[in-house]
């Protein structure tokens, strides 16, 4: 134990970077209001003597004992850390230092504090000279500032307490585990961004809300692929990932100097802790230790914090569950797979149980043939088909339970069955490598097995559907090729295959080619039409695909996702009524563009994160493609320009695919915000191309629409006439009513006399946000009411755009229209300032994006620095990505 009088380090300085590292406001003022509670009442000649900090480990004790040490500097404090099992000497030698000082030393200096951390360990004789001390520390000037674990076997805090508490010369201090506010800013310093609360209750369990168990559990998860940042919020994408930490983490290395006896010890106890009070004898049994060198290594672990006997006698617990999991991730394949033998076998046998339904089928899995087969293979099959039902629990393993019960089956027909089940709930659960995995052991597995066709198509559809997930965009072309596999050589199932992979690449021709060659068995007939009727309304020619809307055998949610990525929410909602259907049960991405057409943006967002935060979906579907649109646009309404962007790059990243033509749309849209005009024609003509390349015709609507509010911005007439034409073309073959909206938007920059046709279409769309667009075009255009104005204003309130309702108000003073609220405009102003400097723009660029004079935006910068007391752009972008809430411009609009 080393004692010294303090000295500075190099992480204190107040130079350092982790000194000067900006902290959640949420996370300091708690913490900090206790400090400065403590260093008060140190600091007031009559206050208390000594104050005792308890707690339990991990809460944070240490740290705050340093944060008073910093309070009152070099010269005035003497520091001690007490240790288990070592002489407390040193504490002594402070002591016997403290008491050499004369008179006139103590004089010449203010109060001295003597910081112990620790103080548990302090053996019973220094205790009480220290005690006595305290005691007379009127005359001595002495202070004390103890921390004190209270859930380690230890005698000495009782005394000082009730020895100094009763003569209240001492101050007791409780700090409690951070509340959840505190916890999810910790977990977003530490991750780097805003937690969802999924994952604040997650590491909340793992923790026990343990500041100083964060960090690890932070590190652990992102080590596992738990956990994964989009659009600036930190997701739980995997709660059942084995937290990992590397081999020389601290805590480890701490571990494992404990000795080889009680590593091994922690590492079985860690696996059979669910079994209750069998679990010493069950670790004994495991390792092959004597039964009472099992118990002295728990008291060992006992001794450091790992576990605690709930009572003398008593079962054995992991005080965190973060550690518990942490050690079933170091055990070697054999160990494990031992001890889940081990678990199995004393339940069965009934000499264990325990309350957690799946714990036993994760070791039936884990221990596989090391047990009876037929046994594991039933209660597996059982459990898994159990957990899966509606209403049950959330059987996270089961896709692992089915494949480890195919496994063990000798029937190649029920292996099959079973393997399939696994590889669709796999990705249910959207554990695509598992996924993948396990439908290329199937799809080899049945390349010589005759009369499957319907199984196959099915495979080799979902095995596509994984690859396109993947952005495995190699293997699909050969797919799509047709070039020789290792599976099935049955005709059908190779053109559906082919069809399929096509479809993924949004090869339309191709599909249908393929699918008019096949013949039409009865089996996937019904595949084949879904291909074929969505690759021609893609190309153009809806009429097949229309056909199905009323037809009850065809109608599904393929036919509800595309109507939904076209942006017809109204047939899409009454197909989806006319199905007995319901949103939830939509696919994420089309749940996420039905929330933004009905204008329900924050819904929008956060469904698009969930369904983007998995990450192993690099590739996309015209669904996918379509909610990465409409998240794109709503931040761009939002004047989260660097997000968008973001969000479209993120869009694509997995190469050519279908319909990526409409991620120009909000690429545009942010060109022609800023002013670039060049840039935005670049991109749409770059779109157009694509478009053509692919045979593609939904969603260029909006790409002429856009390119025709360019051309009246620039005034340039030729390219407005011919956007007139192409979009007029474009609705003549889709035929969809937002189509045909969009083609009177157009026709209305060129005949006034279309302005109320594209109104009453624009309102016919049913969606909020389109028709406050179509009405500030109108009005621009010349061919609206002004009036109108107010109705569009007030509708983009509640969506939070704050981005489009700052131009509107600039559209709406031109126009002698008057805005209300003029508070709530100041306010807005303000965010949307702070925001769009946050982001890096300058004031010319936000000249542009708001429509107003460079002067007018200088004016505004000023007030703002005024009002919000920050000196300089970078002082309030850095307070803007630290969402702190105290500060005078309010920050959080996502």
């Amino acid at each position: 134990m080393n004692i010294e009088k303090r000295e500075r380090s190099s992480s204190d300085a107040p130079d350092s970077p982790d000194r000067c590292r900006p902290r959640p406001a949420q996370f300091r003022s708690g913490r900090d209001q206790l400090v400065r509670g403590i260093v008060d009442a140190i600091a007031d000649p009559t206050g208390p003597r000594a104050v005792l900090i308890l707690g339990t480990g991990g809460t944070g004790l240490s740290t705050v004992l340093k944060q008073v040490r910093q309070e009152f500097g070099d010269d005035r404090t003497w520091f001690v850390a007490a240790r288990p099992r070592h002489p407390h000497s040193a504490l002594g030698n402070v002591l016997n230092n403290f008491r050499a000082l004369t008179p006139n030393e103590r004089s010449d200096r203010p109060s001295t504090v003597l910081a112990i951390d620790d103080a548990q360990w302090v053996d019973a004789g220094t205790l009480r000279r220290l005690t006595s001390m305290v005691r007379t520390s009127a005359d001595t000037g002495l202070r004390c500032v103890c921390t004190v674990r209270v859930d380690v076997p230890a005698s000495a805090h009782p005394h000082l307490v009730s020895e100094l508490v009763d003569d209240r010369l001492v101050d007791v201090v409780w700090l409690r585990p951070l509340d959840e506010t505190g916890l999810a800013a910790l977990i977003g310093e530490r991750s780097g961004a805003e937690p969802t609360a999924e994952l604040v209750r997650h590491v909340g369990r793992l923790t026990r809300n343990r500041p100083k168990a964060v960090g690890i559990a932070i590190d652990a998860l992102t080590a596992a692929d738990g956990i994964r940042v989009v659009d600036l919020r930190t997701h739980l994408v995997r709660p059942d990932a084995v937290p990992t930490l590397r081999p020389q983490h601290r805590l480890l290395q701490e571990l494992r100097g404990l000795g080889a006896t009680k590593w091994s010890v922690a590492k079985a106890a860690a696996v059979l802790n669910p079994l209750g009070d069998a679990m010493p004898e069950l670790v004994a049994e495991a390792t092959g230790l004597p039964r009472t060198e099992v118990t002295d290594a728990l008291h060992v672990l006992s001794a450091n914090g790992i576990v605690r006997q709930v009572r003398d006698g008593g079962r054995w617990i992991f005080r965190l569950p973060l550690v518990q999991r942490i050690l079933i991730g170091q055990t070697g394949p054999y160990e494990r797979r031992r001890l889940a033998q081990v678990a199995v076998t004393a339940v069965w046998a009934g000499r264990a149980h325990c309350s957690d339904p799946d714990y036993l089928a994760d070791q039936q899995a884990c221990a596989g043939r090391m047990l009876d087969e037929r046994r594991v293979k039933a209660e597996l099959l059982a459990h898994a088909r159990t957990s899966t039902r509606p209403g049950a629990g959330p059987g996270a393993n089961a896709g692992v339970w089915l494949r480890v019960a195919a496994e063990l089956s000798s029937d190649e027909t029920e292996r099959v069955r079973i393997l399939w089940e696994s590889a669709q709930l796999f990705a249910d659960q959207g554990k695509t490598a598992e996924g993948l995995a396990t439908l290329e052991s199937l799809l080899n597995d049945l390349s010589t097995q005759p009369g499957c066709t319907p199984l196959l198509i099915d495979i080799h559809l979902a095995h596509i559907s994984m690859l396109r997930a993947t952005g495995n965009h190699a293997a699909l072309n050969w797919l799509a090729r047709g070039e020789t596999w290792p599976w099935a050589p049955d005709p059908v199932v190779q053109a559906m295959t082919r069809a399929g992979a096509s479809y993924a690449l949004g090869q339309w021709q191709q599909v249908r080619e393929l699918l008019d060659r096949m013949p039409r068995h009865q089996d996937p007939a019904r595949r084949a039409e879904v291909f074929d009727s969505l690759a021609a309304l893609w190309q153009g020619e809806p009429d097949r695909f229309t056909g199905h809307l009323s037809d009850p055998d065809q109608q599904g949610f393929p036919y509800t996702g595309a109507l939904l990525t076209l942006g017809e929410l109204t047939e899409a909602e009454r197909m989806l009524a006319r199905g007995g259907g319901r949103p939830e049960q939509l696919a994420l991405a089309d749940q996420a563009v039905l929330a933004a057409r009905r204008g329900e943006f924050t819904r929008a967002l956060a469904l698009t994160r969930r369904c983007l935060a998995p990450g192993a979906t690099s590739g996309a579907d015209p669904s996918r493609v379509g909610m990465i649109q409409t998240a794109a646009l709503i931040l761009l309404a939002r004047g989260q320009l660097r997000r968008a962007s973001e969000l479209v790059d993120r869009g694509h990243r997995g190469g050519r695919t279908a319909l990526l033509h409409l991620l120009a749309v909000p690429q545009a849209r942010a060109a022609m915000a800023l002013g670039e005009h060049q840039q935005a024609e670049y991109i749409l003509d770059q779109a157009f191309e694509d478009a053509s390349d692919s045979d593609t015709v939904a969603g260029t609507d909006e790409l002429w629409f856009a390119a025709a509010q360019l051309a009246a911005t620039t005034g340039n007439r030729d390219r407005l006439d011919v956007c007139l034409r192409e979009s007029e073309a474009v609705a003549s073959k889709l035929g969809t009513n937002r189509a045909i909206t969009h083609s009177l938007l157009v026709r209305a920059c060129v005949d006034p006399r279309s302005g109320p046709a594209a109104l009453h279409a624009s309102r016919a769309l049913g969606q909020p946000f389109e028709l406050a667009m179509a009405i500030e075009h109108l009005v621009r255009a010349g061919t609206a009411d002004p009036q109108l104005l107010r109705e569009a204003y007030g509708s983009l309130g509640p969506v939070d755009a704050l981005l489009v309702r700052a131009r509107m108000r600039t559209l709406m003073r031109e126009h002698n229209v008057a805005v209300p609220d003029r508070q709530a405009v100041v306010e807005e102003n303000e965010r949307l300032l702070a925001m769009l400097v946050a982001q890096g723009f300058g004031n010319q660029q936000i000249s542009a994006l708001l429509g107003v004079s460079r002067r007018s935006i200088e004016s505004r910068m000023t007030r703002l620095f005024s009002r919000s007391g920050y000196r300089s752009r970078l002082e309030l972008a850095m307070a803007m990505l630290r969402d702190r809430p105290e500060s005078p411009v309010a920050v959080n609009a996502s």
